[in-house]
């Protein structure tokens, strides 16, 4: 359990900090200004003062009220964790594949970040990922559910870092899975959620770029949703098909069509 200072008068950063850190394993100690700190007792020192005397010592951090968020815990708990080690042992990346793509990054068992993004942002997210938790061995893992966007996924991630040493890519079977989560991980999305669970599963190993096919049904799947969002446009075959392979995203492909429709009506 990592043990936490924290020195500030602002007592709605405190509480909110309390709050955030719930369900996990930091306990936090509070401060009044006036009051030393024995750095030996603590693993981190957090304030939101500029000057406090602890700031020239390593080990302090000081953030404000606004900097509180769902990524501040993952953070702190890395940046305790990096401070007893320059890197962490293994990093498990764990991808959901689907209309939002959920990415979650495990640092030797911890979870550290848990994000819902778009297919565009995704390898720089797992950059971000690499920079901010360095490791000695990262794995990546695909959930293989729907077969069109996990196999896209998979060979964006593959161009990107096939020359990446320390990098393992494994494509994990979805089939008959259960999301379970802890108290701690009731914050997270569904897609966050399915992604650490994928983390956490042992896949298969592929070191090859993989083909991309069209499951049956599958577009017949993206033209059902693109009624959904619309409220009345069908996405034609060949949109539907540059979706299913992430060519483009049903959004924009939504307005494509839209475009299209306008235009005739115009002409």
């Amino acid at each position: 359990m990592a043990v936490i200072a924290v020195k500030t008068k602002n007592m709605r950063f405190y509480y909110k900090l309390l709050r955030l850190s719930q369900n996990t394993s930091l306990r936090l100690k509070f401060f009044s200004e006036d009051q030393p700190i024995p750095m030996k007792h603590f693993d981190l020192i957090i304030t939101t003062n500029e000057d406090v005397q602890e700031h020239k010592n390593n080990g302090v951090l000081r953030l404000s009220y606004d900097d509180l968020g769902m990524e501040t815990i993952p953070n702190i708990i890395g940046l305790i964790a990096r401070n007893h080690s320059s890197r962490f042992q293994k990093m498990l990346i764990g991808i959901d594949p689907g209309e939002k793509i959920g990415v979650a990054a495990i640092c030797d068992g911890m979870i550290l970040s848990a994000k819902t993004i778009s297919l565009k942002n995704l390898i720089n997210v797992i950059q971000g990922f690499l920079l901010t938790f360095p490791s000695e061995a990262i794995i990546i893992r695909i959930g293989d559910k729907p077969l069109s966007m996990s196999n896209v996924i998979f060979n964006r991630i593959f161009q990107a870092f096939q020359k990446v040493p320390n990098i393992r890519l494994e494509i994990v079977n979805e089939a008959a899975s259960n999301i379970k989560t802890t108290p701690s991980q009731q914050k997270y999305s569904l897609d966050e959620k399915a992604a650490i669970t994928i983390g956490f599963r042992e896949g298969q190993p592929i070191t090859h770029m993989v083909r991309n096919e069209i499951p049956p049904g599958r577009v017949k799947e993206i033209q059902n949703r693109s009624r959904e969002l619309s409220g009345n446009l069908t996405l034609d075959s060949e949109l539907a098909k540059r979706v299913a392979i992430g060519k483009i995203s049903i959004e924009d492909a939504l307005k494509v069509k839209a475009k299209g429709i306008n235009n005739k009506e115009e002409n």
